[in-house]
């Protein structure tokens, strides 16, 4: 600042007081017209004296400023402010052409090929693109040169200075407690594309979150990641039906800075092709290759770690018994089809449990699967997902299970009412169903005893091809505090759907693989209140019919392998007129016929005609992948 302010002739602005200094300059530029051009802001604060710094002469004087920080952009300037895209493909390789070789040179044609893998390897962002180039146009310009650089894009990055320090400053400005949950990034591998609810799990068992009584602890970790994305070093990958972040991942340049600082820091350890690190001292220990579990020294290793925290994306073929050492672990996931032994109740820090499944389940009763009596005992359990196993009814001692609030993949025999009455707090549930054809049953009683706080049902029939001859209980429908139904292969008639319509506070509601049959689906004079997301997939209706009334507050329609449906309710098109605002945003249409793409073409006009210009419609398939928008 004192550099730009001595062009403009100003005497002593080194000794002057900050008061003194800021009158002086708002005095000497009141008459004037001025650019002024600010690189890297880090705080709203200094936002602030900046504006108090300059006269508003109404002149048209101008302040542009760059940061990267999402929040000091709309600080700055709420309705002028543009959020930089990152460099396609093409634009990636003609910047990196051109640094190389001048804008008159061309590229020899035998270095293409190597040079776009090498942009492309940059992920579109300049800096590391410019990086690159600086260091390539030093080196030999040979096929052979070009191949080795693309394999050492992460040397490149860590030698060169202005790339560090630019990457270093974005980590330092970091709060304290992102600066731990940025780190953690670097547990997955570089590219992962990293599922937000197990990252916000694996974040809430490292003790690193300060809890809060009047916050959920995964509301914290969620508003954590909100602040990594505004601050731009987290990068959102998809959405979910809720519109909450679904996926999310690292540019590989933040990712080489974490597991460099990581490394320094003993933040993790990552477990290579040998025993022979040194772990014992490590709080995380990850482990990318499953086949190291058959190394008897990577085993001996991992009993050493006795103060890890979390231990995720495990194959185990045979269930290694020093997991159970493991007493301070909080989050253990792993895929393992055999019986957990009762000493896994010796975990008793755990919190979340995921347990997958390798093997498709091939028969009725030879593939049940029992956890042990002991994991009633796991009294800090919060999150436990288990496939297709049977939860076992609690002893008459057993003490509830306070702290658990999502049960997941669980087995129709599970929901009974003694189980539910120990989970006082469970807000998710999960049920895997399977029938057999010479087995009488009556699946769907196991919605008779679902806790009324319910917020999430998810209910799954592995077989489908068994159709279900039941009704849904009534019970269901009072569920008042479900936000989330999804169901799946049940075989339901469509009538059945018209009671979601009674629960008052439904936003999602997804029906896949012939959750319900039937030719013909009526929402007239039926009411979705408060349904923001509906998903239909592979089911067999044909006619499906709306009225403006139906679902009033919609904003997204997916429709997924709907081959036999001939269009979408030409009342979506309409449903504007009875409200303020528009709602719907998006529809998504895969592998579906022309007519429905049609319908859905119409509904965009209308809703054009209407006011809303914010409607896209989505159309997927094996053969194409294009937008239609409004």
């Amino acid at each position: 600042m004192l550099d730009v302010l001595a062009k403009l002739n100003l005497d002593n602005v080194d000794e002057m007081h900050e008061t003194e200094f800021s009158e002086y300059v708002r005095r000497s530029l009141q008459d004037r017209k001025y650019l002024v051009v600010l690189d890297d802001i880090w705080s709203q604060e200094a936002c602030y004296k900046l504006d108090m710094l300059f006269p508003k002469n109404g002149n048209g004087s101008w302040i542009l400023l760059t940061t990267r920080i999402r929040d000091v952009a709309r600080y700055a300037s709420f309705n002028y402010w543009v959020q930089k895209r990152f460099l396609t493909e093409k634009d990636s390789w003609n910047l990196l052409r051109v640094k190389v070789f001048g804008e008159d040179d061309p590229c020899p044609p035998q270095l293409e090929e190597a040079g776009k893998k090498i942009a492309e390897k940059c992920e579109g962002l300049p800096l590391a693109i410019i990086a690159v180039a600086k260091h390539l146009s030093k080196a030999d310009k040979t096929t052979e040169y070009w191949n080795l650089a693309e394999e050492e894009i992460p040397a490149i990055f860590s030698a060169d200075d202005v790339l560090s320090k630019r990457l270093m400053l974005s980590y330092m400005h970091l709060p304290q407690n992102l600066k731990a949950c940025f780190l953690y990034l670097g547990v997955f591998p570089l590219g992962y594309r990293i599922v937000v609810s197990k990252l916000i799990k694996m974040w809430c068992a490292e003790g690193f979150l300060e809890r809060h009584k009047w916050n959920n602890i995964e509301d914290i970790a969620m508003e954590c990641l909100l602040g990594l994305v505004r601050r731009n070093v987290v990068l959102i990958s998809t959405f979910s039906s809720s519109s909450r972040i679904k996926t999310c991942k690292v540019h590989s340049v933040f990712w080489h800075l974490c597991t460099k600082e990581a490394d320094e820091d003993e933040f993790f350890c990552i477990m290579k092709s040998n025993a022979n690190q040194r772990i014992e001292r490590q709080r995380r220990l990850c482990i990318h290759n499953n086949a190291l579990f058959g190394i008897k020294d990577v085993r001996k290793s991992m009993a050493s770690v006795s103060n890890a925290r979390t231990a995720a994306t495990i194959r185990f073929y045979e269930f290694p018994i020093e997991v159970v050492e493991l007493i301070y672990l909080r989050y253990l996931s792993f895929t393992y089809n055999g019986k957990l032994p009762a000493s896994i109740s010796k975990i008793q820090n755990l919190e979340y449990l995921i347990v997958h499944q390798y093997l498709s389940i091939l028969s009725f009763e030879a593939c049940r699967s029992y956890l042990p009596m002991e994991i009633w005992n796991m009294k800090k359990l919060r999150h436990l997902q288990v496939m297709g196993s049977d939860l076992p009814d609690p002893g008459s001692n057993s003490v509830p299970l306070y702290h658990l609030s999502t049960l997941l993949g669980i087995s129709a025999r599970s929901c009974t009412k003694k189980v539910f009455e120990k989970i006082p707090n469970l807000r998710r549930l999960g049920i895997q169903i399977e029938l057999a054809l010479d087995v009488p049953t009556k699946p769907l009683c196991c919605f008779d005893h679902l806790p009324y706080q319910l917020e999430s049902l998810k209910c799954v029939i592995v077989n489908p091809k068994v159709v279900v001859a039941e009704r849904l209980p009534v019970s269901i429908f009072e569920l008042r505090y479900l936000r989330k139904v999804t169901l799946t292969g049940l075989g339901l008639p469509w009538h059945d759907m018209r009671s979601f319509g009674k629960l008052p506070r439904l936003e999602v509601l997804k029906l896949r693989c012939n959750a319900c049959r039937g030719r013909v689906w009526e929402t007239n004079e039926v009411r979705f209140q408060e349904l923001r997301y509906l998903l239909l997939e592979d089911v067999d209706v044909e006619n499906w019919h709306a009225d403006c009334y139906s679902f009033p507050l919609l904003e997204q329609l997916s429709i997924r392998h709907c081959y036999k449906l001939k269009k979408i309710p030409s009342e979506f098109g309409k449903m504007l007129r009875f409200g303020t605002t528009p709602t719907l945003k998006k529809i998504k249409l895969v592998d579906r016929g022309e007519s429905v793409v049609a319908s859905a073409k119409q509904i965009v006009d209308e809703q054009v005609e209407l006011g809303n210009e914010l409607l896209q419609v989505y159309v997927k398939s094996s053969a194409d992948d294009r937008k239609l928008k409004s």
